[in-house]
């Protein structure tokens, strides 16, 4: 099928080419996916405002040759925290985790729940990051169930990414 609808969280976006961005989005029905707005940097773009981080969006894509191109965005629910720097810091640190640990492609319904069910929350703290990460590796099945990594739970998802997880120096700056 040459186009679909799809509904899905944006978890970054990188610049690419000259007025274009690479969308990351977690979905419900395909997992993690990445996807090209096509003049998404032009100051008249429609679909900007829409395709921020941490945006909920219904999307109708099209296959491109490389890569999906988004042809419609709406955005569903936005889950930005306002005026609270510290929730929205927690919010990208959620985002980055799901972004390191899952792999293209692969559907996820339950951890699309966890973490729609942690953006809902207006409020978010370190013991609810803390609880989220944990839930999201025992559901991976990185950890088995009910059980902590001893040297913290960043550290864990690091080793197990291999690579640093960027946002947690944001959180220990505010």
């Amino acid at each position: 099928m040459k186009t679909s609808k799809i509904t899905g969280i944006v978890l970054k976006r990188i610049n690419f080419g000259e007025s274009d961005k690479v969308i990351t989005l977690f979905t419900k029905e395909r997992g993690k996916l990445s996807v090209v707005a096509k003049g998404i940097r032009r100051i008249k773009s429609r679909r900007a405002p829409h395709l921020e981080p941490l945006n909920e969006v219904a999307l109708m894509l099209h296959r491109g040759k490389n890569f999906e191109i988004i042809t419609e965005a709406k955005t569903v629910t936005p889950f930005v925290m306002q005026n609270n720097f510290k929730s929205l810091g927690f919010a990208f640190y959620a985002a980055e985790v799901i972004d390191k640990l899952l792999p293209e492609n692969e559907p996820h319904e339950q951890v699309y729940w966890l973490l729609e069910e942690l953006l809902k929350g207006k409020n978010l703290e370190e013991n609810k990051i803390k609880e989220f990460t944990a839930k999201l590796l025992w559901q991976l099945g990185f950890l088995p169930f009910g059980h902590y990594p001893k040297e913290g739970l960043t550290s864990f998802v690091e080793s197990v990414a291999e690579r640093r997880i960027k946002s947690k120096k944001i959180i220990e700056e505010l």
